[in-house]
């Protein structure tokens, strides 16, 4: 045997442990600082989504009641927007739809019920309704129903307690 071949090192395939904890090290530094994005995230899409359901629901009880040319009325849940709503048909074969938004959403509102006509408009004048997320800091949506029945959605930050 040649005396190179008995001092020479095999090459070694694999991860040494001081590798493998500075990779898992960096790994738990980066996932740190990316879990509270995530949730900020997560808590304005719940926002949102909660705002598409509520006026996807105010353009379906008007489209309804024009189409069935009977009124058509959305409720909150108990009396509290928090808890849900419900479309309500009046005279129709339709069964009433409920829906229910997230535990942390919160809808601010005085309004007792939205009444849309059969000529599409409302029986009352324009109404808002302000949909929030229970942490302050995610900005809300300010949702307004015109007389006409039109709904429009805006971001707001002035928050439900206000």
């Amino acid at each position: 045997m040649k005396k190179a071949e008995i001092f020479s090192m095999h090459r070694v395939r694999g991860f040494t442990l001081l590798e493998l904890m500075i990779t898992l090290t960096v790994a738990a530094v980066i996932l740190g600082l990316a879990v509270p994005a995530f949730q900020t995230t997560i808590a304005k899409n719940a926002v949102k989504s909660a705002t598409r359901d509520l006026v996807t629901t105010l353009n379906a009880a008007r489209a309804q009641s024009m189409s069935s040319r009977t009124p058509v009325t959305v409720t909150p849940e108990g009396g509290n927007w928090n808890n849900g709503w419900t479309m309500q048909y009046q005279n129709s074969v339709e069964s009433d739809e409920t829906y229910v938004p997230s535990s942390r959403i919160q809808i601010r509102s005085a309004i007792t019920s939205l009444t849309f006509r059969p000529q599409g408009g409302r029986a009352a004048g324009a109404n808002t309704l302000v949909v929030c997320h229970a942490d302050a800091d995610i900005p809300g949506r300010r949702v307004t129903v015109s007389f006409l029945g039109r709904v429009d959605t805006v971001e707001d930050t002035t928050g439900c307690d206000s």
